[in-house]
């Protein structure tokens, strides 16, 4: 019953605030037609138009489009049937130019212009077959009926007015926003190129001083020292710089990453976790392990996590076979499933899916080939170069 209420209030209604105003209009004028000797003709006849001219003044808002015709239509009803209702009533004077009103604001223009026009010819047709036909009942019922219109259609202008400007001020303020981001990519942007020089350069020098030291740690020991006091000095400076500025260069709510990055080492926890989640992996190394770069490292790990991870959500896959092929210089790492290959649903914008492993292994200087596979599955495959730490 609560939302019975709430809905009519929203819609209209005899529980709206429009509906009480109507009864309440209704029980005046039904009032005033029994206490009145002024009002003359068919009582039956007045009563019902009474009840035509107030309640529906309780659905003015949802539907301004009929109330006001419907209200003039009554009242040309009750001049046919020779009342007199309209003429010495006091209550009509007041519901009808509130329904003219409602009419003017609510409607468009487009509509609302051919909706008045009939309303005043309806009430006009009343005047002409009452029995005042007077130019001055014209004039009244003119000012009756056009003045609430033209109060309700300017009220609908400065609505209108208010929603163009709040909208405009939305788009503004959508703009600025737009404006800002790229603004802080840009700066972003070029913070990264500065970080890149300033690594550069101070990597540069510490080749450079390290390079001298190991020349001169035979025959001047001190200078070699001095040297590499220089390297460690200038690498801890280029750490610090890199640190402040991937500060500046993380996102808004990121946290710095505290705990190490995981590395090949980890794959077999990884594939653990993939069997808990109901798919069958092997894992199969070919080859002599070697010690590879930290990016390579890194890699591997990323590069079967994603695949794995889309097999697992996208691909419908029972089984998925990883295979790490160790050649003289360079490292083969496949990841072949049985299911249904991977899709675009597998990439969702955040550097992850086919296209994230593909910037990864490019960043390498890397291959990667992905596709469906001729019976059947999906086969991710990525040619990473070796690099040992001793080069």
């Amino acid at each position: 019953m609560h939302h019975l209420r709430a809905f009519l209030r929203r819609r209209g209604g005899p529980l709206s605030i429009d509906g009480v105003v109507a009864l309440v209009a209704c029980a005046v004028c039904e009032l005033e037609l029994a206490l009145s000797d002024s009002i003359q003709g068919p009582h039956w006849v007045n009563a019902v138009a009474a009840a035509g001219v107030t309640l529906p003044i309780a659905w003015r808002r949802p539907l301004p489009l009929f109330v006001a015709p419907f209200m003039a239509a009554v009242v040309l009803w009750q001049e046919l049937l020779s009342g007199d209702l309209s003429e010495n009533a006091i209550t009509p004077i007041i519901t009808i130019p509130l329904a003219v009103y409602s009419m003017g604001v609510l409607l468009e223009r487009r509509v609302a212009l051919p909706t008045y026009a009939l309303v005043q010819g309806l009430v006009w047709i009343a005047v002409l077959v009452g029995a005042d036909s007077s130019a001055d009942s014209f004039v009244f019922t003119f000012l009756l009926v056009g003045g609430p219109f033209l109060v309700g259609r300017i009220v609908n202008a400065r609505i209108q007015l208010a929603r163009e400007l709040r909208e405009k001020a939305a788009r503004l303020e959508r703009d600025q926003a737009e404006k800002q981001k790229l603004a802080v990519a840009e700066e972003r942007a070029r913070i990264a190129r500065e970080m890149h020089d300033v690594v550069a350069h101070n990597v540069s020098v510490m080749v450079v001083q390290a390079s001298a030291a190991r020349r001169m740690i035979d025959r001047d020991p001190d200078r070699a020292r001095e040297a590499l006091a220089s390297v460690e000095q200038t690498g801890r400076e280029a750490l610090a710089e890199m640190r402040r500025m991937l500060d500046v260069l993380r996102a808004e709510g990121e946290s710095a990453a505290l705990a190490p990055q995981p590395s090949i080492d980890e794959l077999g926890s990884l594939i653990d976790l993939a069997r808990e989640a109901g798919l069958a992996v092997e894992l199969e190394v070919e080859g002599q392990r070697r010690q590879v770069s930290p990016g390579v490292d890194l890699s591997t790990f990323r590069i079967v996590q994603e695949a794995l991870t889309n097999t697992l959500k996208h691909a419908g896959a029972a089984h998925a076979h990883v295979r790490l092929r160790y050649s003289d210089d360079e490292m083969e790492v496949d990841v072949i499933d049985d299911g249904r290959g991977v899709r675009a649903a597998a990439q969702n914008g955040k550097g992850q899916g086919l296209v994230g492993m593909r910037e990864r292994v490019a960043m390498l200087g890397g291959r990667l080939e992905a596709g469906y596979r001729a019976n059947g599955g999906f086969e991710v495959r990525a040619t990473l170069p070796l690099k040992t730490e001793d080069r």
